[in-house]
């Protein structure tokens, strides 16, 4: 996680350069749900009938280096693990896979100083995946690194699958509310064996999540409790044995151990960061003896 993110500073680095260029009119039609390796996409353009998403949006610092060349107002987009080199130019239907003219379904746009691609071509040519929900009405697209984080999440390691949920992007069932209190303290708690929900509390805000079969982390219920704030959505059933880590960062100490049926607490293990250096920012641990039980195939 700490590769990816390191990954992702430098390439909104890069992303700069991408914005620039004389602007072009894009049809005006009422946008489509799309969500890009979890997060909802809030500009997405309709033009010639064809669904358009800010380039920045689909970042795989992993696998994609972007680029911009001055002297020829020209788009650089490299797949390291394909081997392919794609060049843009703004306003133009064509682009130039490793050489070769590929036709586009709409010209590349700027609008409002970002620059826009087809849906269609990001996903096929550079190596993602799309799939339309039509129970939803949402189109789900993954960068490659983000189909790799999806299987995970869905079926691998419990103690992977559970750090790539707390760290996807979430979706508001309901207004958002904000908590009240103070500190860096924050609780994770999981029922025993799963990792596609959770509870959150940081400041006095608790929220419950639920990740669905596409990946979309979904905040269910929110409830602020020392302020007056209130509460939004349906509070869960209990979990019933489950699991929690208490990440005291001011402090510098993870807490984590298992909370059992009556809501009894034993604590399994401490992380002292400023002692245990190599676990510095590492947010869960594994549980001795525990199974994922929630595994998708």
């Amino acid at each position: 996680m700490k590769k990816w993110m390191q990954a992702a500073v430098a390439f909104f680095s890069i992303v700069g350069m991408l914005v620039s260029g004389s602007s072009i009119s894009a049809a005006s039609q009422k946008p489509i749900v799309v969500y890009i390796d979890g997060t909802l996409q809030e500009n997405v353009l309709t033009v010639n009938g064809r669904t358009m998403v800010q380039l920045i949006a689909f970042k795989d610092p992993v696998n994609l280096v972007y680029s911009y060349e001055q002297a020829t107002k020209t788009i650089k987009i490299i797949n390291k693990e394909m081997k392919m080199t794609v060049r843009l130019n703004v306003g133009s239907t064509t682009a130039l896979v490793n050489g070769i003219s590929v036709k586009l379904d709409a010209p590349v746009t700027i609008k409002e100083g970002r620059t826009y691609l087809p849906l269609r071509f990001l996903s096929e040519t550079l190596g993602g995946s799309v799939k339309y929900n039509s129970t939803e009405k949402t189109v789900i697209v993954r960068t490659p690194s983000g189909q790799e984080r999806f299987i995970t999440l869905m079926s691998g390691n419990l103690e992977d699958a559970r750090t790539i949920a707390i760290h996807t992007p979430t979706t508001l069932v309901d207004k958002e509310i904000v908590s009240n209190g103070e500190g860096f303290h924050t609780i994770y708690t999981f029922p025993k064996g799963e990792a596609l929900r959770y509870q959150v509390q940081y400041r006095g805000l608790i929220k419950y999540i639920e990740v669905n079969s596409d990946g979309i982390a979904v905040v269910k219920w929110q409830k602020d409790t020392i302020g007056a704030n209130g509460e939004t959505g349906k509070q869960p059933e209990d979990f019933n044995e489950s699991v929690y880590f208490s990440n005291n960062f001011m402090a510098e100490i993870l807490n984590y151990g298992t909370i059992d049926i009556k809501g009894g607490y034993n604590e399994v293990g401490i992380v002292y960061y400023n002692i245990h250096k190599d676990f510095k920012g590492i947010e869960l641990m594994p549980i001795e003896g525990e199974t994922r039980t929630d595994r998708h195939t």
